[in-house]
């Protein structure tokens, strides 16, 4: 079911109209923290909601939603590596990304440990924004020590683009058999 919501997730974000529980475009008003628990509980049933804090699943991945109203932000986060392994190239890696690859999430470290992580103000959050949100933390997630993104786009006048491009020429030199398939 999950694997199901998340691809349902990115038609939903790509197709350029929020999509709510019953696939109409959301409503507009001010988000709540109690709007939030009830949007992750309709894709991940055994969503946890203690204090400040949501804790849920997508894609066999943790995931921490944590918020304060009186300073009026939220973050969606999930945990990917111990921050030992980071040496200088990848640490540098991930700011480029947070430049031009991985959009409105970041890539962050904060109690040796890596994140994703996606910050938004609280007030102002759509449920398009939530959902968004959270398939670019996955996707940032899954994508750290490969790709590096968000699986949106890429940013141009960053260094992400020709990161790609070469990757995509030596993909295309190690497969290409002379002939297209």
């Amino acid at each position: 079911m999950r694997k199901l919501f998340f691809t349902a997730l990115g038609v939903c974000v790509l197709g350029l109209t929020a999509c709510g529980a019953d696939g109409a475009a959301s409503s507009a008003g001010e988000m709540t923290p109690e709007k939030l628990t009830t949007l992750i509980q309709k894709f991940d049933e055994d969503a946890t909601a203690t204090g400040n804090s949501v804790t849920f699943s997508l894609n066999e991945r943790e995931l921490y939603l944590v918020y304060d109203k009186e300073a009026d932000r939220m973050r969606i986060i999930t945990p990917i590596a111990q921050s030992g392994i980071a040496s200088e190239e990848i640490l540098v890696r991930m700011l480029q990304a947070n430049y031009d690859a991985v959009l409105d999430a970041r890539y962050a470290l904060a109690n040796d440990i890596i994140w994703a992580v996606f910050i938004h103000p609280l007030g102002s959050l759509t449920q398009d924004d939530v959902l968004s949100g959270i398939a670019q933390t996955v996707t940032a997630a899954e994508t750290f020590g490969s790709t590096y993104t968000s699986g949106a786009m890429v940013f141009g006048g960053g260094d992400s683009n020709s990161i790609h491009e070469d990757l995509l020429k030596e993909l295309e030199k190690a497969t290409s058999s002379g002939k297209e398939i």
